[in-house]
């Protein structure tokens, strides 16, 4: 399998060794910086309420040993007070453009990066468990497509990406036992059946394939509409095919093939056969299941939870 040629961190225990680093109200650095090294054997035990270190470090010996996901040998999360300072530092640091930094990411709660992992400190201080494992695990499965299609100047389309990321997390909370994998899948279904757009005026995951598609969707009709849509589509793809062939399919975007070729290597299905099928099957839903009682996920959060 593609994936597997990436040298592999042995079992990993990633061990934040942390670089505490207190930034004045207009410096640009982060107020926490987490030098990330992948060393160990076991993952680290974790109590009640684990730090962002504990938590961090578990949820990448996970993703890599038991999804089987590569990450880079050095990689770094940076902790940001605000929105302000979240911004400056993905430009200083994370190698952004500073004319489009602004308005992608002001309202994220994270980011990843070539450069590293760039976090909402203020975000996360509110959020419970589940949700600050659903980010950094989201944050980091983005790192691990990185890592994939490393070398290549394409990458593969949005929504996959995104679904994947979401996928990866829902997974790992299930394995960190915050909440069973069918439950959380589940409850997208249910967001989708009952959200305020109807799903024949869901855009289409071709429609979803690039980032200005993405993110004109998102915030016109809502993240139920391409994230949750996302995360059912690669749910489905796996379930048919397998994450393995997935990552395979990722990673052959270092090879620098021909546009739709590498699609056509993993998959014995064209990919216009199955985006047509799947959009049969989102369309299903509504018949299949009945929505919850005043269950739906608000249009702006950054994916489904």
């Amino acid at each position: 399998m593609r994936h597997r040629r990436h040298i592999r961190i042995a079992p990993l225990l990633l061990v934040l060794a942390l670089a505490f680093a207190v930034a004045t109200p207009t410096a640009a650095g982060p107020y926490r910086e987490y030098d990330i090294k992948f060393t160990g054997e076991a993952p680290p035990p974790l109590g009640a309420s684990p730090g962002d270190p504990e938590l961090i470090n578990s949820i990448a010996w996970l993703m890599n040993n038991k999804l089987d996901l590569p990450f880079p040998a050095v990689t770094k999360a940076y902790v940001y007070v605000n929105e302000a300072t979240l911004v400056d530092g993905l430009v200083t640091l994370g190698g952004e453009k500073s004319n489009e930094a602004w308005d992608r990411w002001r309202n994220a709660s994270g980011v990843a990066t070539r450069n590293g992992v760039f976090l909402r400190g203020d975000h996360m201080a509110w959020m419970h468990l589940q949700g600050r494992a659903g980010l950094l695990a989201h944050e980091l499965a983005h790192v691990s497509q990185r890592k994939l299609g490393e070398g290549g100047k394409l990458r593969p389309a949005v929504w996959i990406l995104e679904g994947h990321a979401d996928w990866v997390k829902f997974q790992v909370r299930d394995m960190l036992g915050y909440r069973p994998y069918a439950e959380s899948r589940q409850n997208v279904v249910r967001a989708v059946v009952g959200a305020a757009t109807p799903i024949k005026l869901f855009p289409d995951l071709q429609t979803l394939s690039g980032t200005a598609g993405w993110t004109d969707w998102t915030r016109k009709l809502g993240a139920i509409t391409t994230y949750c849509q996302a995360f059912l589509a690669v749910d489905w793809l796996i379930e048919r095919y397998g994450s393995a062939k997935l990552a395979e399919f990722m990673g052959r975007f270092a090879l620098e093939s021909a546009p739709g070729e590498n699609w056509t290597t993993a998959y014995p299905i064209p990919y216009r056969q199955f985006t047509d099928e799947f959009r049969a099957r989102l369309e299903d839903l509504s018949r299949a299941m009945p929505p919850a009682a005043g269950g739906s996920l608000a249009a702006s959060r950054p994916s489904c939870d």
